[in-house]
């Protein structure tokens, strides 16, 4: 009888090996998919008109495996041939974090999603851009993405998922010169997926937008024993920096001391669960928007499960099914082993 009870316990423990093999698996490759593969693009990519005309284009992104919470676009151009009207958020994104501004030679906006419990994904507008012509071009004229372009994901903390941009060229002719018709961008290249650019954007920029603001508290993936923390950054002094906090969202701005410091106390309590701190900060002096990103998670203190509202970690759901089965299995192993053990005797 004792062999046997050893004989089943090893079998129990061995189907324990299995799942826990397949569990990493899933990590890993849930992991994998949130690798940095996001790209932007500026349609349409090829432009010509005339002198003194505008024309409109769009921030095109496409995210890949990623879920997008917020980008920094930041486009550059040549201020002798070209002068930036407006510049708004896209349709694929609905929250304005930062409003758009414009500079001699800049355009930049900063945008996020709703919530993270419907992050961007997929292929859409991100910003719309109207510029006006000025002078003539002998050879076309780029409008690209600058190095501070910046898009945070879900679960990247505060890495650019960011991997190509493609700029747009703009033929620029004199009043006498026939125009040559240009495609008119249209919403549906939000659905239509495209191959993969040449990359036109080093991945050594991916932590520019960071070295000019950083938040220091929380840490990184840090499991928090309050709902309303305190939340803190360095930025530009004197700086403005807006704050947003999903899920919900919350959303406060907030001026840099001196020294370049920032704080803010939450003050809604967030739900227990994972939550992602997007901060955007605009340099008084030089007009120039910065993004960051940072994941955390509210301690559930109160024995209160966390809401829907609040993102899942990648992997609980099939963790936890898996361990109420193994739980399961060792519970029932335990309520029969005795009574076969008792009905032998």
């Amino acid at each position: 009888m004792k062999k046997f009870v050893f004989i089943l316990v090893g079998i129990i423990m061995l189907l324990g090996i299995p799942a826990t093999v397949f569990l990493s698996s899933r990590n890993q490759e849930l992991r994998k998919k949130a690798a940095p593969a996001t790209t932007l693009s500026l349609s349409p990519s090829v432009v010509t008109k005339k002198v003194g005309e505008e024309f409109t284009l769009e921030a095109m992104i496409n995210t890949a495996d990623n879920q997008v919470v917020a980008s920094e676009i930041q486009l550059a151009f040549d201020p002798t041939k070209l002068e930036a009207i407006s510049i708004t958020n896209g349709i694929k994104f609905p929250l304005i974090l930062v409003s758009g501004t414009i500079g001699s030679g800049t355009a930049s906006i900063s945008v996020g999603a709703a919530n993270t419990t419907t992050p961007i994904t997929g292929s859409g507008t991100a910003a719309i851009i109207t510029f006006k012509t000025l002078a003539a071009t002998t050879t076309p004229t780029s409008i690209t993405f600058a190095p501070e372009t910046f898009v945070g994901a879900l679960g990247e903390s505060a890495t650019n998922v960011l991997v190509n941009s493609i700029p747009a060229k703009i033929t620029i002719t004199s009043s006498a010169t026939a125009e040559t018709p240009t495609p008119t961008p249209t919403l549906s290249l939000q659905t239509t997926g495209t191959a993969t650019p040449t990359p036109t954007l080093a991945s050594s920029s991916a932590s520019a937008s960071v070295s000019a603001l950083q938040i220091t508290a929380p840490s990184s993936s840090q499991t928090l024993l309050t709902d309303q923390p305190t939340i803190r950054g360095k930025a530009t002094p004197n700086a403005t920096v807006t704050i947003t906090i999903y899920s919900e969202p919350q959303t406060v701005t907030v001026v840099t001391d001196a020294n370049g410091d920032w704080k803010y106390v939450v003050s809604d309590p967030l739900e227990a669960g994972p939550h992602t701190i997007v901060v955007a900060a605009l340099d008084p002096i030089t007009n120039v928007t910065k993004t960051a990103t940072l994941a955390f998670v509210v301690s559930d203190q109160t024995g209160n499960n966390a809401t829907g509202s609040a993102m899942p970690i990648s992997g609980v759901v099939e963790n936890t099914l898996a361990l109420l089965f193994i739980g399961l299995f060792f519970i029932l192993a335990g309520a029969f082993i005795p009574t076969f053990m008792t009905i032998r005797l």
